[in-house]
């Protein structure tokens, strides 16, 4: 399958060159990661390991690898290390209740396994305030993400979910590894990187930059779901799983967006950089 997107000449490959071009810092950006979502009944990417062998890696992780390692990893309902991603990304019913077996690295800091459905109810998030302590993190002390259930219902009806569950699997994979357009690519930039990258994507139209996150689910809904459902560009601070799970470093954050958005991203950063010279920024 040719990975040129449709009315445009420029592929996933050439744009994320250009991207790290217009830095010109050698061994210091976090390279774009392409992510392919595959429908049920659909043939699904060889990566570079099996899904196997990624068992219990969250979607956050699997990113973080794709990025800083160069490896295609396979995520399906099957490994994913994480029951929030399995429903934001399509992969699993937001009302299973019946918790995903095997190892999974988030729900294997609970006392007990939460389901997809408690997810979806609140209850994981809202663990204390629902007395459902079996499905906390860090022991007694842990207060849950939010306050009262009410809030953790309310934070959970804001993140973006594909359902139902039709996917089969997301890949998520660096430029050059595999022969597909990516539906998604995000980005993990330092600050300025970012800052450089929106004044790029800004520079052609003079149209703000909104972005939607809160805290939770910030690969899997803020930087996945939100730009494949809106066809748009969203960003986020990333979140306690992918901090403190998925490994993604403190002086980073994240940018998701379809591949047209990337591409008109990366035109304005080459077309505006006597503007925005980036190496006057501090």
């Amino acid at each position: 399958m040719d990975n040129t997107e449709q009315g445009s000449g420029m592929t996933f490959e050439e744009a994320s060159k250009r991207f790290m071009d217009v830095f010109d810092e050698p061994g210091s950006i976090v390279q774009p990661v392409g992510v392919k979502l595959i429908l049920k009944g659909h043939e699904i990417p060889a990566g570079t390991r099996t899904p196997e062998e990624y068992q219990g890696v969250p979607w956050c992780e699997a990113v973080r690898i794709a990025a800083m390692d160069g490896e295609v990893v396979v995520i399906n309902k099957g490994n994913v290390g994480c029951p929030a991603a399995a429903i934001a990304l399509g992969l699993a019913d937001q009302y299973q209740e019946e918790p995903l077996s095997r190892t999974r690295k988030y729900t294997d800091m609970m006392e007990m396994t939460a389901s997809p459905a408690d997810f979806t109810n609140g209850l994981v998030y809202g663990c204390k305030a629902s007395d459902n302590t079996q499905f906390a993190l860090f022991g007694e002390g842990d207060t849950g993400r939010y306050e009262t259930l009410g809030a953790a219902q309310n934070a959970v009806a804001g993140m973006t979910s594909i359902q139902p569950d039709i996917m089969d699997a997301a890949v998520a994979y660096p430029a050059g590894k595999l022969d597909i357009a990516p539906d998604v690519v995000i980005l993990g930039v330092l600050p300025k990187q970012a800052l450089l990258a929106i004044q790029g994507y800004n520079f052609l139209t003079g149209n703000r930059f909104l972005m939607s996150t809160i805290g939770i689910r910030g690969v899997c809904a803020d930087l996945t779901a939100l730009p494949f459902q809106e066809q748009r560009l969203n960003g986020s601070l990333f979140c306690l799983g992918a901090r403190a799970v998925g490994g993604w470093e403190a002086d980073l954050l994240g940018l998701g967006m379809p591949l047209s958005v990337f591409e008109r991203m990366v035109t304005g950063m080459e077309r505006s950089a006597g503007g925005f010279p980036y190496k006057a920024y501090p």
